[in-house]
């Protein structure tokens, strides 16, 4: 069980970056950083959000394996039921290798229904093609349509 304690310390998270202090639903700036400071923690912000489905979802199968049915609670109120059972499935579904930083997170959901070794041949090719995340959708509804 999680204790109230335990909770309150998931749902108040903050990290300092130098002058920059990242809260759930803000960022505060201590006085007047130069122009140089500011890269890296914008930079942090913009490589979490792309990373967090991945971090979600990962960490939900694997607290679930943990913890069981007591895990569930921990996220409760943040997120939507629907949006954690994605992020857990996708995460689930399109294993850490064949993950590619370069494409969303919605690229590799839209792979996710495939074999392995065919979404590894989807991401390459959105990689090497440029592909949005909605060409890539339409490009495996091709593929599992067995046209192309």
């Amino acid at each position: 069980m999680v204790t109230s304690q335990e909770r309150a310390f998931v749902t108040q998270p903050k990290i300092d970056i130098g002058s920059f202090r990242f809260l759930p639903s803000s960022v505060i700036v201590a006085g007047k950083p130069p122009l140089v400071e500011w890269a890296g923690p914008l930079q942090f912000a913009l490589w979490c959000q792309r990373a967090s489905p991945w971090w979600i979802g990962d960490l939900l199968n694997s607290g679930d394996a943990h913890f069981g049915e007591d895990f569930s609670q921990v996220c409760n109120g943040h997120v939507s039921a629907e949006m954690l059972q994605r992020y857990e499935s996708v995460a689930r579904r399109v294993p850490p290798e064949n993950r590619r930083d370069s494409l969303s997170w919605s690229a590799h959901a839209a792979v996710a229904r495939l074999p392995h070794e065919q979404q590894r041949v989807m991401l390459d090719k959105a990689e090497k093609y440029g592909w949005s995340s909605e060409v890539l959708r339409g490009k495996v509804r091709e593929s599992l349509a067995g046209v192309g």
